[in-house]
C-alpha cells in the first residue's frame, strides 16, 4: 500500500535531523535541548530514481549539518552553535544478488564530504578575559599541561572552534525484500574517516585550526557504526518501523585530559503511516561530546526527541514514484 507522494531527495549515509532533550555531561552547563536540523540541497540526485541503471544511484550535494543547544543560562541562552558547511557526493553501487529463498539486495556505498565546521565565536578558547589569536591568548596556552582540567578553563560563552574538515564514509548494507522490491529488513555496516585540516576544500586560505587548538583536537577521527532496520507488528495492527543504531568515534592523539571515545546507542520508532519518515528516538551516550569544543566534556548522557529518517524504505526498482510499507 502506498502512503504518500515521493518528493524529498533521500540520502543512505549521514546523520538524521532531530530535536531532543538532552541530559548534561556536567554540573558546568545545564541543557533544555539540542536541534539539528541537517539539510542537503541536491545538484543531483538518482537515489530514488535511478534511470536506466537501478544498480548505481548517485548524489551531488551542498550540506549544512548544524547544532543548536538551548541551555539554562539567562544572559545568552544559545551559547557557541555549531555551523558545519559541506560540499558531499553519495555514491550507491548494487551488487550481484545471492542465491537464497528470500529476496535480497546488497549495497555497497560511499560518501564523500569536505567543508567548514565552526562555532562563530571570537573568543580565545581557554580565557574570557582575550580575543583568540592574540599574544595573550597565546600565552594561556603555555600553561596548559597533560594534567590541565580543559572542562574548568573552557571559555563555554565566546571561547572559538574553527577548523576546515574532510570526511569519508563507507557503507555496506544489506536488504531483505517484499515481493515489490520494499525493504523490509536491513542491516548496514560504516566505516568513516575524519581528516582536520587548514585549507577550505584544500583550496582556500581560511576557516582553518590555528596550531595550538590542533594539538587538543587532534587532526584524525575514526568513525564505526552498525544500523538494523525492521518492521513490527503489535496487536495484529499495521506493522511500523523501528531501528537501532550504534556508533563509535575515536580521535586520535587528543590532549591527555580528552576522552577520545565516543559510543552513542540510539533507538527509533516510525509509527505514523501517513509520514513513515517521522520517528520518536532515544538514545544513551558515554564518552566524548560532540559539539564543537565541547569534545573536552565527557561522561553519560540520555536524551529523547523526534527525528526524522533521510533514507526511508522505498522500492529498489522500476518506476519510483510513492514511499511504500
Amino acid at each position: 500500500m502506498a502512503f504518500g507522494q515521493l518528493t524529498a531527495q533521500f540520502y543512505p549515509i549521514g546523520e538524521d535531523p532531530s530535536l531532543r532533550g538532552m541530559s548534561s555531561y556536567n554540573g558546568k552547563e545545564v541543557i533544555l535541548f539540542e536541534a539539528s536540523p541537517t539539510v542537503r540541497f541536491s545538484f543531483a540526485n538518482t537515489m530514488v530514481d535511478p534511470g536506466r541503471n537501478e544498480n548505481y544511484r548517485k548524489a551531488y550535494y551542498l550540506a549544512t549539518r548544524p547544532q543548536f543547544r538551548m541551555y539554562t543560562d539567562d544572559s545568552s541562552p544559545v551559547k557557541t552553535p555549531s555551523y558545519r558547511v559541506f560540499m558531499g557526493t553519495q555514491q550507491m553501487f548494487r551488487m550481484p544478488d545471492w542465491e537464497r529463498s528470500e529476496r535480497e539486495a546488497r549495497f555497497l556505498s560511499f560518501s564523500l564530504e569536505s567543508g567548514h565546521y565552526s562555532n562563530g565565536q571570537s573568543g580565545c578558547a581557554f580565557s574570557k578575559q582575550f580575543q583568540d589569536e592574540t599574544d595573550e591568548c597565546d600565552n594561556v596556552y603555555t600553561t596548559i599541561n597533560p594534567d590541565t582540567n580543559l572542562s574548568d578553563l573552557l571559555n563555554r560563552e565566546t571561547g572559538n572552534f574553527s577548523t576546515n574538515l574532510t570526511e569519508l564514509i563507507l557503507d555496506y548494507r544489506t536488504y531483505r525484500l517484499t515481493e515489490e522490491e520494499v525493504p523490509k529488513k536491513m542491516h548496514a555496516f560504516q566505516l568513516g574517516y575524519v581528516l582536520y585540516h587548514n585549507r577550505f576544500l584544500f583550496l582556500a586560505d581560511f576557516g582553518g585550526f590555528s596550531d595550538n587548538d590542533i594539538e587538543i583536537y587532534g587532526r584524525h577521527r575514526w568513525l564505526f557504526a552498525y544500523e538494523l532496520m525492521d518492521f513490527w507488528r503489535w496487536k495484529q495492527r499495521k506493522d511500523f518501523r523501528f531501528s537501532f543504531k550504534q556508533t563509535v568515534e575515536i580521535i586520535a592523539t587528543p590532549h591527555e585530559y580528552v576522552n577520545p571515545f565516543r559510543f552513542e546507542s540510539m533507538a527509533a520508532v516510525y509509527p505514523i503511516p501517513q509520514t513513515p519518515a517521522f520517528g520518536f528516538m532515544i538514545s544513551y551516550i558515554y564518552g566524548h561530546d560532540n559539539y564543537n569544543y565541547r569534545f573536552i566534556d565527557s561522561g553519560h548522557q540520555v536524551s529523547v526527541g523526534v527525528t526524522w529518517s533521510q533514507f526511508p524504505p522505498f522500492p529498489l526498482t522500476g518506476a519510483i514514484g510513492k514511499i511504500r510499507r
